[in-house]
């Protein structure tokens, strides 16, 4: 064995000097590009806007006694306030008059709970999106039709209300 004379050798490298090997970094570009331009295109971003004003949002608090679920099914819907069945509504022709159905069950619910503002929905079997995006626009809004809704605010006046139940909660929904 021979000793080197006054040149030490590198300890990493493999004698390729102090260059930075691209080549694997390239790689991964390659690679990656083209993975991150088709997973944006395959990504779906939905929003739903519930319409609720944050003055609504601020007095909608129900108390915890009130328990208002609508469980739906592609063929029927049941409406329950604390445990006791107050209606099943079955689609007998169009999606417009069991949803409109379901409305007048709940706009009898709000004219004797006017401080309530949470619901619940939950689906029973396979319910399609739409089923429920249906039921929950009928469960929200009061219509001119309904008549009047009056309740008393914090100061004692009457006020008229403009929702039924704002406060919708999804309960069991899984992809």
């Amino acid at each position: 064995m021979r000793k080197s004379r006054g040149r030490k050798l590198d300890a990493g490298g493999g004698g390729h000097g102090d260059d930075l090997m691209v080549t694997p970094l390239l790689d991964l570009f390659v690679a990656l590009i083209p993975f991150l331009i088709i997973s944006v295109v395959l990504t779906k971003i939905n929003v739903v806007d519930v319409g609720i004003s944050k003055p609504v949002a601020n007095v909608t608090k129900s108390p915890d006694n009130f328990d208002l679920l609508v469980r739906v099914s592609e063929s029927s819907a049941e409406v329950t306030l604390n445990g006791k069945i107050l209606g099943k509504l079955e689609k007998k022709s169009d999606d417009k008059t069991w949803y409109s159905t379901l409305h007048k069950v709940l706009v009898d619910v709000k004219k004797q709970n006017p401080d309530q503002y949470k619901i619940r929905f939950e689906p029973k079997g396979k319910v399609t999106l739409q089923t429920i995006m249906g039921m929950m626009d009928g469960a929200r809004n009061l219509l001119p039709e309904d008549g009047e809704i009056i309740k008393k605010d914090a100061k004692g006046e009457a006020v008229k209300l403009k929702f039924l139940f704002p406060n919708v909660i999804l309960r069991g929904v899984y992809t």
